[in-house]
């Protein structure tokens, strides 16, 4: 039954059950709410975690107290992204025992603020044909043993540059170069 814009006065009598109707979203709202093709305003409901986008042909229920409420998506035109959103709510989170997201082309991680990445009693494991770190201050790593192995290894430091261990051992298979204006040994 497709409840008309018409019929939904202040006089209406307010349903004993729920509505369901078929309706199309013609406009997304300022509020977070969304105008339908029938001239309702829905609100999307908690568990629509696909953000509908106009031209989404949606399932509608209207509530005994007469809020209307997107509840499900059942068609959206040809598009290329999705939103999961969870409405009214500041945080989401997934629990369970493993949780994998697999892209073919790209992912992106975005904060505004802090991200956290933790492996307590795992492993963590980067791996990339090319890996590109950019730190605006400062970047502290901490670490039990740091091993590294390179084809090439090149740092250039334009202030000061401070290697200190207890032992220090510089090995070269042909040459060692040491070039300054003054070298202080000992």
């Amino acid at each position: 039954m497709k409840i008309s814009p018409k019929t939904q006065t202040s006089s209406s009598p307010v349903p004993n059950s729920p509505v369901w109707a078929e309706a199309c979203v013609a406009v997304e709202m300022q509020d977070g709410s969304f105008l339908l093709d029938d001239g309702r305003l829905a609100q999307p409901a908690v568990s629509c975690l696909l953000k509908p986008i106009a031209g989404d042909k949606v399932l509608v229920a209207m509530a005994k107290q007469g809020d209307t409420y997107i509840v499900h998506l059942l068609h959206r035109p040809r598009s290329v992204s999705a939103c999961l959103s969870v409405p009214g709510m500041k945080q989401l989170t997934i629990m369970q025992q493993q949780v994998e997201v697999n892209a073919f082309d790209g992912l992106a991680l975005r904060a505004l603020g802090d991200i956290e990445v933790t492996a307590s009693t795992g492993v963590l494991r980067l791996t990339a044909r090319n890996l590109f770190t950019t730190v605006s201050e400062s970047l502290v790593q901490n670490v039990r043993n740091y091993i590294g192995q390179a084809e090439q290894y090149l740092l250039d430091v334009r202030q000061v540059l401070r290697l200190h261990g207890k032992q220090a051992s510089v090995t070269a298979e042909q040459d060692v170069k040491i070039d300054a204006e003054r070298i202080s040994m000992g």
